[in-house]
């Protein structure tokens, strides 16, 4: 596609964490469109990749204070920010209560309604969903049923959960016993189902046509992102990705859901987040470009995106890069009292 004329977009990204991959996509689709802007970082701490790689960090409270909306609209509003992208689960609820109050005053989020994002961030919302859409999903109980007629082994995982933090599969009552110590009792239990675990990146429009699929693959993860994927060009995935999607009411954007298939067997389904996943640098190196859609529909472009055209058997291998800045005050910085750890 040929450059557009120069349009200016700035971009707030939230909780961005250790997103620079992402935040390096965007900056590229802007250029290749023609359009210019900033890119904005917000964070809890400093002490963050992505607050350094764009071209503006700002520091926010929690996601669950009460300054963080307003402060959120504040920032926009100065930076005169056209779009805000999430990119963790912790602040997706707060933002589709009050995406409309945004887009009144000229920002779009990348979100959905209340009841969608409710839907996908409760686990039993979830897997009521893709059941009722046909999907093939995994036999999920409360802990309470469980322990009624309790089998092993089994895969635990809180009801709102995000990073992997408190899954696990478990094969004993005392292993049950432990985990529940260590992460609390509001947990669903699930049949534990073998066999490759996929990825599907789907990009829906805001008139719900789903214009991409690309199934990859996790070869490894690391605290709840995939490290190792490989792009799949799977038909029955892609198709099971057109389905979810469409039909995921006002849902706009990026969408991330995980299934595992046993060897042989249907893919079941277990998880959508409403967001861009820790992965999606692998689709957009496919020729997916993910940013490049979010981008062309929030500029009023049409959209470029293909359903399968991606490049299959793309291998990708994740490695740490420093990003290295002068700490004004070191006793601020996370960790610096004692050493936090990551899993």
């Amino acid at each position: 596609m040929a450059k557009i004329a120069s349009r200016r977009l700035n971009i707030l990204f939230a909780c961005a964490g250790r997103r620079v991959a992402l935040l390096e996509a965007f900056r590229r689709a802007m250029a290749e469109l023609g359009a210019t802007g900033r890119l904005l970082a917000a964070d809890l701490t400093s002490a963050s990749a992505a607050f350094h790689a764009a071209d503006e960090g700002f520091l926010f409270p929690p996601v669950d204070s009460v300054e963080y909306i307003p402060l959120l609209k504040q920032t926009c509003a100065a930076r005169e920010v056209g779009l805000l992208i999430p990119l963790t689960d912790l602040d997706l609820g707060v933002l589709a209560e009050h995406r409309e109050e945004f887009a009144a005053a000229g920002c779009k989020v990348m979100i959905g309604p209340p009841e969608t994002v409710r839907m996908c961030a409760d686990k039993t919302l979830t897997n009521k969903y893709l059941g009722r859409i046909g999907l093939q999903t995994i036999r999920t109980f409360p802990l309470e049923r469980f322990r009624e007629e309790p089998f092993f082994p089994c895969f635990i995982k809180p009801i709102r959960g995000s990073a992997s933090i408190g899954t696990g599969v478990l094969h004993s009552e005392a292993e049950l016993k432990a985990h529940l110590a260590t992460f609390g009792d509001l947990m669903l239990i699930q049949d534990y189902i073998g066999g490759p675990e996929y990825t599907l990146d789907v990009y829906r429009t805001a008139d719900g046509q789903v214009k991409s699929v690309v199934p990859r693959q996790r070869l490894a993860i690391r605290a709840g992102e995939v490290e190792k994927g490989l792009t799949v060009r799977d038909e029955e995935l892609i198709s099971c990705g057109v389905k979810l999607g469409k039909d995921l009411e006002g849902i706009w954007g990026v969408i991330n859901a995980q299934c595992r298939r046993p060897l042989g067997g249907q893919p079941h389904f277990f998880e959508i987040n409403p967001r861009f996943g820790g992965g999606a640098p692998l689709a957009v190196a496919a020729g997916a470009d993910l940013p490049r859609y979010v981008l062309e529909e929030t500029l009023g472009l049409p959209v470029s995106a293909e359903l399968g055209r991606f490049t299959p058997n793309l291998l990708m291998l994740r490695y740490d890069e420093g990003v290295f800045v002068q700490a004004d005050d070191p006793t601020k910085l996370p960790g610096y009292n004692s050493p936090r750890k990551t899993t």
